[in-house]
């Protein structure tokens, strides 16, 4: 009996003297946390998106490789590591030089378990050459997302960017910078920002369909200008933030339609061709329609009235050049500025051109010549000293006013007769 409970003595004091050992062992992990933690490095985009492809995180402890990762489709890489100290760096599967971020500070240790690294591209193509105000710059093409890029103090620095889908572009160069703006396509640089909204570090452009490719390859080059001030570099990043604003160009076209049946015309052998007056009173020039529906002055079978519509005029480009160019068109709004429609006369004049003289490119005056010739004259400014546009026509190689021109007749400056 007195062996039996001096056994079990002896198993209570060991199993207490166990107890006490685990709870110092439990004490003790309390304490300093346990000897192993789960670290990340997350590797984003400078819009925060994960890169899940190409990329590979290595971590060093004093100097040696404990683990390299290729990131998971989160952009992370995950692994339980000893608590201690470590550095990171980043490996690419593609051409390191292709990339870039910042270098600076990449470490993990027992207090600090996770880190995100921004990365972005660099500029790979090559860059174009633009001329500014006489002036010759290289501006390099961007792509969505980041790219880091060098700028020229005191100066502005150029980008282009071709988007590839139609939407609503925001582009943005951090703080460092003075200034971004959006200054035209590489064929006509503007000198102000044209961009919709601007701050002082981010602007917005609308891209229209029609700027995108059929096959959806971009069409149309947007450039960007970066006034850098004192930095030396900064991040350029491009998102889209939103289909593309409406704007009246989203309005479908209204096609003039010809209004009589066109005839191939042959201006008579020997004709003699005389221009109109556009100094002469408003009264001096009555012009009548005849039965086929070309017009005529003074009576129905009156000399024959004429549009240039494949020879050059005095005073500005026939249809036939203009067409080679552009389009001709008006835009039309209430008296109280509110849009009403868009009309296209391109339609029209292509059906005219191919009827008229060959010789002398010649075609009748017609009620819609003489509807298209009133209507893009009004839309462009052609008959209005005071228009903003600067388009009014009758001005000297100094570009001062002719004198007496009678506005009320001017249009006439695109017809002559048959005299």
């Amino acid at each position: 009996m007195k062996t039996m409970r001096k056994n079990a003595a002896l198993v209570l004091a060991m199993l207490l003297c166990i107890a006490m050992m685990l709870a110092a062992c439990g004490e003790q992990a309390a304490a300093d946390g346990g000897k192993e933690a789960d670290y990340q490095v997350t590797v984003v985009d400078a819009l925060g998106n994960p890169y899940t492809e190409g990329v590979i995180v290595r971590v060093l402890s004093g100097g040696e490789q404990v683990a390299m990762q290729v990131v998971d489709a989160n952009g992370a890489f995950t692994k339980t590591m000893a608590k201690g100290d470590y550095t990171v760096e980043l490996m690419f599967t593609g051409d390191a030089s292709e990339y870039y971020y910042d270098q600076t500070d990449l470490t993990l240790s027992a207090d600090k378990t996770a880190l995100e690294i921004v990365l972005v591209h660099t500029p790979t193509a090559e860059p174009q050459n633009l001329f500014v105000d006489g002036k010759e710059y290289l501006a390099y093409p961007v792509s969505e997302g980041g790219t880091f890029v060098e700028l020229t103090p005191g100066e502005r620095n150029f980008f282009l960017f071709t988007p590839s889908v139609a939407g609503s572009y925001e582009f943005s160069a951090g703080d460092e910078v003075e200034q971004i703006g959006y200054y035209g396509a590489p064929h006509f640089v503007q000198t102000i920002n044209a961009a919709e909204e601007t701050t002082d570090n981010s602007v917005i452009v609308s891209v229209k369909s029609a700027m995108i490719g059929s096959e959806g390859g971009g069409t149309s080059v947007f450039v960007i200008g970066v006034d850098a001030g004192s930095a030396e570099n900064c991040i350029l990043t491009v998102e889209r933030i939103g289909e593309a604003k409406y704007s009246i160009e989203d309005e479908p076209w209204t096609v003039y339609q010809t209004s009589i049946e066109l005839t191939p015309y042959v201006l008579p052998a020997g004709a003699s061709i005389r221009e109109f007056d556009l100094t002469a009173s408003t009264d001096t020039y009555n012009l009548v329609l005849d039965a086929n529906g070309f017009y005529h002055l003074d009576s129905a079978d009156g000399p024959m009235v004429l549009v240039s519509l494949g020879e050059d005029v005095s005073y500005l480009d026939c249809f036939k050049t203009i067409l080679d160019h552009t389009g001709v068109n008006r835009y039309f709004f209430s008296d109280s500025g509110e849009f009403m429609k868009k009309e296209s006369y391109t339609e029209c004049l292509l059906e005219y051109i191919a009827c008229m003289d060959e010789k002398s490119g010649y075609y009748p005056l017609t009620e819609d010549l003489k509807y298209i010739i009133q209507n893009e004259g009004a839309d462009s400014g052609w008959f209005d000293p005071d228009t903003v546009s600067g388009m009014y026509l009758f001005v000297d190689d100094n570009g001062n006013e002719l004198p007496g021109i009678n506005n009320e007749i001017s249009w006439l400056f695109m017809c002559r007769y048959i005299g």
